[in-house]
């Protein structure tokens, strides 16, 4: 595995010194764009009972501002570079201690939120069906998302096919609403996956991928999607399932089905949804590099072993109004434990550079799990682009 992960970043070295010459650098770098934002959130907390470090009260207020900057393409090959800057507004108490750090702000901005971190950083290879990055990207993939120090490869080997290989060696989050710092996955050995997509027809396509985790995880899984139209309205559903080999003495395999049915009529947009975790582990280790099921702004129950979730979303625009509703019910079945949640989220162009997202949530957790309790959940965030 180190053998294939450092071949792979040294033909891209070679590619990229080999294919730019100063002159042909300095073309591309002039025919870059820079771009930005600043960015004002706030966030408020309130739970019925204040029974651990995550369950308590918080409000806080964060700013930020991001800067991009990405170059021109020469013989294909481009690079990308962004960073953000934060700093804390207002506390309504800097004091308090959370699961992550010291002030109501490091509920989501963890401790060092208040440095420069790099958001971005990758020197891509783009032609036709072919898109290889090295560095420091956004992933969104089966159990592989947010912002990863990543080297990604997607092509079409064969018509109607995608074949996708990534190697991740961290994890993090840099954005106006949440800072993580970057952790190392699997202490430095990094994650891979491999996975291959192909579209039968207009109607199926098919999925199956594998990853692994030196030491810790292999992971198999696949999904099939069904797509059609139903008078004027565009139907399908997707039915996903993996399994995941833990090779931790003592640790129980992972499991996981995921079924969604989804529909398009008349600009709404609405989704059902059903997941059901594995009964010893829930789904393991498969979440380690991130993961794309919880729909939720909290979704806490979906994580548990034996739980069932079912789910119903519902997305319009309303005028300048973007407008997303959820609703859920989760069940841990061992524990014979329910929680619902419900979430609201609205994104209204104020002007075109100016917008406002706004997100609302209420859960209500089951009065026998001592560990949760009921909250509801105010987030804001202004958005001027440049």
């Amino acid at each position: 595995m180190k053998f294939i992960k450092f071949s792979v970043i040294t033909i891209a070295i070679i590619a990229i010194s080999s294919s730019l010459s100063a002159t042909s650098l300095s073309e591309a770098l002039i025919e870059g764009k820079v771009t930005g934002d600043i960015s004002i959130t706030y966030e408020q907390r309130n739970v019925d009972k204040e029974i651990s470090k995550y369950y308590q009260d918080t409000a806080y207020s964060v700013g930020s501002i991001g800067l991009d900057y990405k170059s021109g393409s020469y013989n294909n090959l481009s690079t990308e570079i962004g960073l953000r800057a934060y700093a804390n507004i207002w506390e309504e108490d800097s004091n308090s201690v959370t699961a992550r750090g010291i002030g109501d702000s490091s509920e989501r901005f963890y401790d060092k939120a208040r440095k420069i971190m790099l958001s971005k950083a990758f020197i891509a290879y783009d032609k036709n069906d072919t898109h290889f990055k090295v560095g420091r990207q956004s992933l969104s993939t089966e159990w592989m998302g947010k912002i990863q120090d990543a080297v990604s490869l997607y092509t079409s080997p064969i018509e109607n096919s995608k074949l996708e290989m990534i190697w991740s060696k961290k994890m993090g989050r840099v954005y106006s609403r949440e800072f993580r710092d970057f952790n190392d996955l699997n202490e430095n050995k990094g994650v891979y996956k491999a996975g291959f997509e192909y579209k039968f027809n207009e109607h199926v396509k098919t999925k199956t991928y594998y990853m692994t985790s030196p030491d810790k995880y292999n992971l198999v899984g696949g999904r099939i999607n069904l797509d059609g139209t139903l008078g004027d309205a565009k139907i399908g559903s997707l039915i996903h399932v993996i399994e995941t080999n833990e090779k931790i003495s003592d640790v129980a395999d992972g499991k996981m089905l995921e079924v969604k049915l989804y529909a398009n009529y008349a600009g709404y947009s609405a989704t059902l949804g059903y997941v059901k975790t594995g009964e010893e582990n829930g789904w393991g280790s498969a979440n380690t590099a991130g993961e794309q099921i919880v729909q939720f702004e909290e979704g806490d129950g979906m994580y548990y072993a034996d739980a069932e979730t079912i789910y119903f979303s519902v997305n319009k625009q309303v005028g300048p109004i973007n407008i997303t509703a959820l609703y859920g019910e989760m069940e841990y079945t061992k524990n014979n434990y329910k929680e619902k949640e419900f979430d609201l989220w609205a994104g209204y162009n104020i002007s075109k550079n100016l917008t406002l997202n706004a997100g609302f949530t209420v859960t209500n957790t089951d009065d026998k799990d001592a560990g949760t309790t009921d909250l509801t959940q105010l987030n804001t965030t202004l958005v001027y682009k440049f």
